[in-house]
């Protein structure tokens, strides 16, 4: 299960972007950042995280080393989800705030 460490708008150069940063769950594996796809659900209220290490095929299946979903706020534009992950299991989320 995620762990969010902090979750905040990011206001620069008048982009404002909803940043979080999760702790990703210990698998006994490392995560490799090329096996990791990270989605807008087809509704676009929350985004799928998932890495497999052990055949590449990162689809849902019980291979998968890691498959988890997060909630978006409704004030985010779910297709315009980046990531990055960084040391320490630790994956940046940043996504454009709609203004409504």
């Amino acid at each position: 299960m995620f762990v969010v460490l902090k979750v905040y708008v990011d206001h620069q150069h008048g982009n404002h972007r909803l940043c979080m940063s999760i702790r990703l769950p210990s698998t006994g594996r490392p995560i490799d950042a090329d096996r990791l796809l990270v989605k807008a659900s087809r509704c676009g209220t929350r985004i799928r995280v998932v890495s497999d290490t052990q055949n590449g095929n990162l689809r849902h299946g019980a291979d998968d080393e890691l498959n988890e979903q997060l909630a978006l706020p409704v004030t985010v534009d779910p297709y315009g989800v980046t990531a990055r992950l960084e040391r320490d299991r630790v994956l940046i989320v940043e996504a454009p705030v709609v203004v409504l």
